[in-house]
């Protein structure tokens, strides 16, 4: 197609746009970004039309110019045939007209989402794009997610350096204060990575959170103002007095516990665990028994305190949809009180992280009858320091150290997705069900908005965390002998209740 062609093709596309009724908008916007990109890539002749969506912006309605600053945005970051981003600069020389925009206000949410969105993909105008926010009445999580996203690697000074792996959902939400800042480790300690890694890292936040912006962006086109950022959890329950240690590692559940090696019993003392068949020795430190072939390696130590204000929060809101807050860890919490219904036997909370949910099945079980499993120490120790009586292990979800038929009930909470191969952690978990037992998973579908997937999938990209289809996933539980009692969900999220045959 010429470019004569092309721009007539964009401009009749772009008039239906702009003519669009309240009722219409977003189906037709849809169909004018499908014509440009589709799924990050840069659609044949798609340049030639970027000059018609500038100039619409400046005659169009406060709702159609937030769709255009959307579409904007994408066909920055989209990838051409060779890999680069050959509208970058086409969309840049709006610059002066998303500025503009900017200083205008007004109360439409969706157009500063998107424009936040938009303006994060210049880094080579930060400094022009920074200097005209004040007044503009942005907040400071918005805020210091575009000054991250502005900021190129080469030119970062060594105290934003320091902040890398620290930055999802925004470096706000981190909030650090002075004496943490003091007493953390730099990022090649905790992290081990060599010099030429961390630049990568630094752009691969920098995707995430431009998903995050964009995320956000398309909610607020269509539905107005989100949720307040974060609401930072109340403080937990403090043990008046200090862990007493076990006389057992095995803390009462010598019957279901076994080798993760060979399946045989285990004999607990008061510091390992030993394999009656294969001899290994499983040491436990400071209450945690420890099942992992490998060292847990070096971790953030400040990861497991700003979890769930942070990256859980700023996950679950783009993977669920959650912007306008459907789902509340109250709403989470009552679904595994009505949900888990355990027979006989020991309760896993597998992937148990630092125990937020733990916590819950423990008020109702008791501590003594709750088993939790994860990988990262660090998560463990913090559940160990408010959960003393609760067995915590340290093992992988694919080879569940645990006998057949032994569990009364597992739970898996936001967490079947970051495992590495979700099907097989499934049959684990129907292997070591009692018939009867319950099985409770909360995590997520995939988006049906081929808009909102780009950004949803883009996460799961940088993250290494994905999606289910609804019917994929109830197959699994199917063909580890489970059958699903519940399946619902607002938005993208998937609540999930089955029970062992």
């Amino acid at each position: 197609m010429s470019d004569t062609s092309a721009i007539s093709v964009a401009r009749a596309t772009i008039d239906e746009f702009t003519g669009s009724t309240p009722a219409e908008i977003d189906g037709v916007f849809r169909r004018l970004a499908a014509e440009f990109q589709a799924d990050g890539s840069l659609r044949p002749d798609a340049l030639a039309g970027i000059p018609a969506l500038l100039d619409a912006l400046d005659t169009v309605p406060p709702a159609h110019q937030a769709r255009l600053a959307l579409l904007l945005g994408l066909l920055a970051e989209a990838a051409g045939p060779d890999g680069g981003f050959p509208a970058h600069e086409a969309v840049r020389a709006g610059l002066d007209r998303y500025l503009r925009l900017l200083s205008d206000g007004g109360t439409d949410a969706g157009r500063g989402a998107a424009l936040f969105f938009l303006l994060g993909h210049f880094p080579e105008d930060g400094e022009r794009i920074l200097a005209a926010l004040p007044g503009t009445g942005v907040d400071r999580d918005d805020l210091s997610r575009l000054a991250r996203c502005l900021q190129p690697w080469e030119t970062a000074d060594a105290a934003t350096r320091w902040n890398l792996g620290r930055v999802f959902p925004s470096p706000a939400v981190w909030g650090l204060t002075e004496q943490e800042r003091a007493t953390a480790p730099a990022l090649d300690q905790w992290l081990g990575l060599p010099a030429e890694r961390t630049a990568e890292l630094w752009a691969t936040e920098t995707r995430a959170l431009l998903a995050y912006s964009g995320a956000k962006a398309v909610w607020a086109c269509e539905h107005g103002a989100t949720v307040s950022p974060f609401v930072v959890p109340a403080p937990e329950e403090e043990r008046t007095a200090e862990p007493s240690p076990a006389a057992d590692v095995l803390r009462g559940h010598a019957r279901a516990v076994r080798c993760p090696r060979c399946r045989q019993p285990l004999a607990g003392g008061a510091e390992a665990a030993v394999c009656t068949g294969c001899e290994a020795v499983f040491p436990s430190v400071d209450g945690l028994l420890d099942f992992h072939d490998q060292p847990s390696g070096p971790s953030d130590p400040l990861l497991a305190g700003r979890y769930e204000r942070g990256l859980r929060a700023g996950f679950v809101r783009i993977m669920g949809a959650n912007w306008g807050g459907w789902v509340s860890l109250d709403d989470e919490d009552a679904y595994l009180s009505e949900h888990v219904r355990p027979v006989e036997g020991p309760v896993l909370d597998l992937a148990a992280g630092a125990g937020r949910w733990t916590r819950v099945l423990a008020r109702s079980l008791g501590e003594e009858r709750v088993i939790a499993l994860d990988l990262s120490a660090e998560m463990l120790a913090q559940l160990r320091a408010k959960l003393d009586r609760v067995l915590t292990v340290r093992g992988s979800a694919l080879e569940l150290p645990f006998e057949d038929a032994s569990l009364g009930g597992v739970n898996c909470w936001n967490a079947l997705q970051a495992i590495p191969d979700p099907e097989r952690a499934i049959r684990e978990v129907g292997r070591c069900l009692r018939p009867g037992g319950t099985f409770t998973v909360m995590t997520f579908r995939q988006a049906a908005d081929p808009l909102y997937r780009q950004f949803q999938s883009r996460l799961e990209r940088q993250a290494h965390r994905g999606s289910f289809d609804p019917e994929q996933l109830t197959g699994w539980l199917a063909g580890a002998g489970m059958t699903v009692r519940d399946l619902s969900g607002p938005g993208n999220f998937l609540f999930v209740t089955a029970v062992k045959a």
